[in-house]
C-alpha cells in the first residue's frame, strides 16, 4: 500500500469512528434527524463491508493472476515432453552469460549433443518407446551437469547445454560423463531394456565472437564427431 493510500485509510478510519459515536450518541436520541441519520449510517456500514470484501477479492485475484502469469511464462520456457528447458529459455540463458562474460573477461561452453541412429529406435519400437527414451535420456543428461548449467531440448533428439564460467578443458569433463552415462544406461521402455549412444561437439566461447557463432562451432564439431564414427565427442578447433 502507498503512503497515499495509507493516509486515505486512515481518514476513512476516522470518519467512520466519527460518524458511530454520532449514531450511538444518547444525546441527539430526541433530534429530529437522527432516525434518518442511523438509516443512513446503517447503509454506510453496510457499504463499508461491501467494499473490504471487494477489496479482499480484488486482492486474491490479483495473487491468483501474478501467480497465473508466473505459471504460464515457466510454461513457455520447459518443453513439456522432458521437462527441460526449451529453446527459448537457453537462448535468453546464453545470452546472459554472454553479457556477463564480455563485462568481467570470463568464459563459457556450449555443447551440442544428439542421439544417434534415433530413428532406429522409433521404427522398431514405436514412437511412443521413443517418447519415453527422450524422457529418460533427459533425466541422464540433467544427472550430469551442475545445478547453475542449462541442458535443454533443442529440438528432436538433440540437446544443447550451456556451461556457466567453464573452460573447454572442463567442458570436455562434461562430455565425458555425459558420453559414459548415456553409454551405461539401459533405458526401461521396453523388456530388454534399450541402448542408445550419443555424439556431443563442444566449443568454447571467444570474445569478439557472437552467440550463434558460439552455436555454430558446437555444431560443427558434432558433425564432425558423427562423421568420425558416432559415439564420441569431439572439440571445436
Amino acid at each position: 500500500m502507498t503512503t497515499q493510500s495509507r493516509s486515505a485509510q486512515i481518514s476513512r478510519d476516522d470518519h467512520s469512528a466519527h460518524f458511530e459515536h454520532i449514531a450511538t450518541d444518547a444525546r441527539f436520541d430526541g433530534n429530529p434527524l437522527i432516525s434518518e441519520y442511523r438509516l443512513l449510517h446503517d447503509d454506510y456500514c453496510g457499504l463499508k463491508r461491501r467494499y473490504g470484501a471487494l477489496e479482499k477479492k480484488k486482492d486474491d485475484l490479483n495473487t491468483q493472476l501474478a501467480e497465473m502469469s508466473r505459471s504460464l511464462d515457466l510454461a513457455s520456457r520447459v518443453d513439456p515432453m522432458t521437462g527441460l528447458a526449451n529453446r527459448r529459455d537457453i537462448m535468453e540463458k546464453i545470452e546472459r552469460e554472454f553479457s556477463r562474460a564480455e563485462r568481467h573477461g570470463r568464459t563459457f561452453s556450449v555443447m551440442m549433443a544428439d542421439l544417434d541412429h534415433f530413428k532406429r529406435v522409433n521404427d522398431m519400437h514405436g514412437i511412443n518407446a521413443g517418447d519415453d527414451v527422450l524422457v529418460e535420456v533427459a533425466r541422464v543428461l540433467m544427472s550430469c551437469v551442475r545445478s547453475e548449467d542449462v541442458c535443454a531440448r533443442w529440438g528432436g533428439e538433440e540437446f544443447l547445454f550451456l556451461l556457466t564460467e567453464t573452460d573447454i578443458a572442463g567442458a570436455e569433463t562434461v562430455a565425458r560423463k555425459v558420453h559414459e552415462s548415456i553409454l551405461m544406461t539401459e533405458f526401461k521402455a521396453q523388456r530388454p531394456g534399450i541402448r542408445v549412444t550419443i555424439s556431443i561437439g563442444l566449443s568454447e566461447y571467444k570474445h569478439g565472437q557472437t552467440i550463434y557463432e558460439c552455436i555454430t562451432r558446437a555444431d560443427l564439431a558434432l558433425q564432425k564427431a558423427k562423421l568420425a564414427g558416432k559415439n564420441r565427442f569431439s572439440v571445436d578447433s
